[in-house]
């Protein structure tokens, strides 16, 4: 019934196209005058199926239950959205900031609405927790719901002259006249010398068979299916700290069990020359009494942050040989759970390299039964700091990548501002999940701060920074009675203050903006939580980090 109603609307709409606007090198015959959306082949035009506000497009809950989630829930009564699957039950709260996903709680930027007593859910959660697509067309009004990793047939147009129709009938009122040769479109249903297609844009109808080509491949979406198939992600999350050791560790007297810490990646490795050599500061008792304590130890090895150092390891095969197995013969000596790759500052040109170096080194760590980790940057133009990684081919050959999402504003940098804003960390995880799978991706956060200075010289303002602890943050502050206000921008206290000719301002990392960032773990099911670094932080941020990942 509901596919014959579908052509019927096509039939009306086509006819009233066809002998108002049946022009010659017409392109685009819009459906609608009103936002209208398409699930697969089929279009929904009554009942305010989907709306835009503030350039954000909401679906209407009964198109999804009906059509793509018939387990979707909502609770008339108490007003909560309820999503479930296998792993996970996701539960939003009309008007409220927060939701849970597993009783964990997250930061909401997005909520969804009820207008003339339909309820409206933003494409942002829904994306999130489907596997699927949603796009909007300005020049046809068309918002399209398409699954990730779909079976489309795709085809393409090889020929001048084909006509979009209502019916597989050239007598048929024509929907898209003349089709541009090589356009993309994709092919639902076959009827004789007929073809039930859609373009890109939304515009569905049929077309004659000698006007297409069947391309004879899928549409694919996303990443998940080219991930190793073995792959098995952990349901406990992972908390990890970068343990920071300036020298040789000569004795263990901070061994201490930290609640709701599960990993100490302790910086002990660092390649020093062009012939590999590696300074070795690490100490075999603090691997035994931590694992005794129930830690896992991955330690951290860098590559000094020398491009040139960098290049000359990565372009020969035979020194990434070596370098491979003196550092396997390193970590087994300690006979520690795991490694961390830093390896930063790296010329674009040895990107690939890069990728190679630890697609040999992997098989080796797997064999001695150790995780592989390695740490990125977000995404930006950055050569050396951003586009050295390839994100999508190391995610396959590594089993975690933790994301430094922090120095959005570095040491230098030209303006002050936070080290690691929440709207800018919540950004950089969304760009990341684009070529990393959730279940890879570890969200690494700063236990530090920067006091910015402002300082008025003869030939003008100067701009300057430093970094500090927790600790030496709230010195300071104390010191100088600053009045802290919350940023919502940064989710974030601020404060600032001038002392004789200099203005200072700071942007706080504490409980509160910690734990806003730590929530991003149970919004997007990421792995876990990394923080640099130990010996930065206060007392009640363990806590907050082990009671927002995980149920105690």
């Amino acid at each position: 019934m509901k596919k014959i109603i579908s052509i019927i609307i096509i039939l009306i709409i086509g006819l009233i196209i066809f002998f108002q606007t049946n022009k010659p090198n017409q392109e685009v015959i819009s459906i609608s005058d009103e936002i209208y959306l398409i699930i697969d082949d089929k279009i929904f035009l009554e009942d305010n199926p989907v709306i835009i506000e503030d350039n954000t497009i909401f679906i209407s809950f009964d198109v999804i239950k009906e059509n793509i989630d018939p387990y979707i829930f909502y609770d008339i009564n108490e007003k909560i959205l309820i999503f479930t699957n296998d792993e996970k039950v996701i539960r939003y709260k009309l008007d409220e900031n927060y939701a849970t996903i597993n009783h964990r709680e997250f930061y909401l930027d997005k909520k969804f609405k009820i207008l003339n007593d339909k309820i409206y859910i933003p494409k942002e959660i829904l994306m999130n927790f489907y596997p699927i697509e949603i796009l909007y067309f300005e020049d046809t009004k068309a918002v399209i719901i398409e699954e990730n990793f779909s079976n489309y047939i795709q085809g393409q147009i090889i020929e001048e002259g084909g006509n979009l129709r209502v019916n597989f009938d050239k007598k048929s009122p024509i929907v898209l006249k003349d089709i541009p040769l090589e356009s993309e479109v994709i092919i639902f249903e076959e009827y004789m010398d007929w073809y039930k297609i859609r373009t890109y844009n939304g515009i569905i109808g049929y077309i004659e068979k000698k006007y297409l080509k069947i391309n004879h491949r899928t549409k694919q979406n996303g990443i998940s299916k080219n991930f190793k198939e073995e792959y098995k992600s952990n349901n406990e999350k992972i908390n990890l700290t970068w343990d920071y050791t300036y020298g040789k560790m000569k004795n263990i007297d901070n061994i201490e069990y930290i609640d709701g810490l599960n990993i100490l990646s302790p910086t002990w490795f660092s390649i020093i020359d062009r012939e590999g050599n590696i300074f070795d500061k690490g100490n075999p008792d603090y691997v035994e009494e931590y694992q005794a304590l129930g830690y896992k130890i991955w330690p951290l090895i860098d590559n000094g942050f020398d491009p040139d150092l960098t290049h000359e390891l990565l372009v020969s095969s035979q020194m990434r040989e070596k370098l491979i197995k003196d550092i396997a013969l390193i970590y087994n000596k300690y006979k520690v759970d795991g490694i961390n790759i830093d390896f930063e500052n790296i010329n674009i040109e040895d990107k690939d390299l890069l990728t190679q170096f630890v697609r040999e080194l992997y098989p080796i760590f797997k064999e001695m039964d150790m995780i592989v980790s390695m740490d990125i940057s977000p995404i930006s133009t950055s050569e050396n700091w951003s586009l050295c990684y390839d994100r999508y081919e190391l995610s396959k050959t590594v089993d975690y990548l933790m994301l430094m999402a922090y120095d959005q504003h570095w040491a230098s940098s030209p303006v002050a501002g936070s080290v690691a804003q929440y709207i800018w960390v919540e950004e950089s995880i969304i760009k990341v999940l684009e070529e990393v799978p959730k279940e890879k991706l570890i969200l690494g956060i700063p236990f530090y701060t920067r006091l910015w200075k402002y300082e008025n010289r003869e030939k003008g303002e100067e701009l300057s920074s430093y970094a500090l602890s927790m600790e030496k943050a709230n010195e300071f502050i104390e010191r100088y009675n600053i009045q802290l206000e919350w940023d919502e921008e940064s989710n974030q206290y601020y404060g600032e203050v001038k002392i004789e000719d200099t203005i200072y301002k700071i942007w706080l990392e504490d409980k509160d903006s910690i734990k806003f960032k730590t929530t991003l773990v149970n919004k997007y099911d990421l792995a876990g939580i990394a923080s640099w670094r130990r010996g930065f932080e206060t007392e009640d941020i363990w806590p907050v980090l082990s009671n927002t990942i995980r149920l105690n």
